[in-house]
């Protein structure tokens, strides 16, 4: 399995990703209403999510690989008072104990692996959430150009190394189609499952491809 790598953070620019998805201000009210408490903000980031759930009155566990990522969310949630703990560590070997997840949302970041990686993560999520309990996963698709006309050097049959300029570089990238999802997502119920280009770069011709599902996990 190639190791995995913490994104740069001191190369991005973009100020996205200090602003909640769209699909996270329909999640904080459902799982709210739902009666959710503990909340698995799934490669922080820079925390954008973290701080919108814990500003809902969820108890946020914040887990990336980036210490510098880690560092920001701890010192900010410190200052704003904000129930967020924040862990450095990988997502294929979680530092939390078994079920102690209601619900979990890992966006734009699962990917970031290779095929063994992607399925000691998924069955990390399986262990980690409670039965019944939630999740919200994006995985790049076997549609983006990434995958199929980069010419990035390729690692097995789902996944390629990404070697360009920016907080990716050097990054494994893991993509999927439905039948993966189908045999990575045995232990769940699949509630929604979406196939969209919804990252679309101005001037370029091409856009990334994402799956984004919505899952239970199985009682």
């Amino acid at each position: 399995m190639v190791k995995n790598k913490a994104w740069d953070w001191s190369r991005s620019e973009d100020g996205i990703w200090h602003i909640p998805s769209e699909d996270s201000h329909y999640l904080v009210n459902y799982w709210k209403q739902k009666g959710y408490v503990n909340f698995l903000d799934l490669g922080c980031g820079l925390g954008r999510h973290s701080f919108q759930f814990a500003k809902a009155g969820f108890a946020v566990f914040a887990l990336d690989l980036s210490d510098e990522a880690v560092d920001f969310v701890f010192k900010k949630a410190s200052g704003e008072h904000l129930p967020i703990k924040t862990f450095k560590g990988d997502m294929t070997n979680m530092p939390f104990e078994n079920e102690k997840i209601d619900c979990l949302l890992a966006f734009h970041v699962l990917s970031h692996t290779d095929t063994p990686g992607m399925k000691k993560v998924i069955g990390e999520i399986e262990r980690v959430v409670k039965p019944g309990g939630e999740v919200f996963i994006t995985l790049c698709s076997k549609d983006a150009w990434s995958y199929k006309d980069a010419g990035f050097p390729v690692i097995d049959e789902n996944s390629v190394m990404k070697i360009e300029d920016g907080p990716e570089n050097g990054i494994p990238h893991f993509f999927a189609d439905r039948d993966i999802i189908d045999r990575l997502f045995t232990g769940f119920n699949i509630q929604s499952l979406k196939h969209t280009q919804d990252i679309i770069v101005e001037g370029e011709e091409y856009g990334s491809w994402h799956y984004f599902i919505k899952a239970s996990r199985k009682i």
